[in-house]
């Protein structure tokens, strides 16, 4: 009887611990899954993060160089002509587009000026980062796999909280700009016979457009402030993310 208990003891324990290492192995083996996943979550995270960060420092280039001319031209509201505009573009430009290969190219071209007068003074610039991983991150429940729970506020915060701020300023400059663009269109319908943007701004600057072009300053340099904040947050991030 001895010899039995002893016997199904062992075979117990002998399945029992076959149980448990098999157990122990499966959960040590998900656990490295887990954290293999939230590395390569966090690597791929960090380097959307520095994409995002070449774009803003380049789409920041373009508002100051944008703020630039506009002051250049609120300075010489009474005098500046086209050919003016044209130089002050080259040297701080900001209108530009994008090839098929995703190329920058700023309107530095003579035939990009045939309509400066269409685009110039009413650019406003569209703010467009890539955040397709981040929101994949959030709508797979991968965000929360961050351990550090103030790093990940940070990342939320960063793409919710502070890219609105850039964002609200984006529409508001819109909105000015979108203005300025109405002035003209009001500004040509006062003609019987068709006439350019070119005509109405050559003699119809008056002191509405001025004011426009005041306003249109300000929001500029609360685009720039915002963004120049929403960068430092990025830098921030992605370094506390490389640790």
């Amino acid at each position: 009887m001895k010899q039995n208990i002893v016997k199904y003891f062992f075979e117990f324990l002998i399945v029992f611990l076959g149980v448990y290492i098999s157990f122990t192995v499966q959960q040590q083996t998900d656990e490295n899954k887990e954290k293999e996943e939230i590395y390569k979550s966090i690597t791929t995270l960090r380097q959307e993060i520095q994409s995002n960060l070449t774009y803003c420092r380049e789409h920041l280039v373009q508002l100051e160089n944008m703020e630039i001319v506009n002051t250049k031209i609120l300075l010489n509201f009474e005098t500046f002509q086209k050919s003016d505009l044209i130089e002050w573009h080259n040297s701080t430009p900001f209108g530009h587009s994008y090839l098929n290969n995703g190329e920058l190219r700023y309107w530095t071209d003579e035939s990009d000026y045939e309509n400066i007068y269409f685009w110039m003074i009413t650019w406003w610039n569209t703010f467009s980062q890539n955040e397709v991983y981040f929101n994949s991150l959030v709508s797979s429940g991968l965000l929360l796999y961050i351990d550090n729970n103030e790093l990940r506020e940070e990342i939320e915060s960063i793409y919710q909280t502070k890219k609105k701020r850039v964002l609200v300023n984006e529409a508001l400059l819109k909105d000015v700009s979108d203005k300025i663009f109405m002035w003209q269109e009001k500004q040509r319908d006062k003609y019987r016979e068709s006439v350019s943007r070119e005509h109405v701004m050559t003699y119809n600057r008056n002191s509405e457009l001025f004011n426009l072009l005041e306003d249109r300053k300000f929001r500029i340099e609360l685009r720039i402030m915002s963004l120049k904040n929403y960068i430092e947050a990025l830098e921030m991030v992605s370094r506390k993310l490389q640790s």
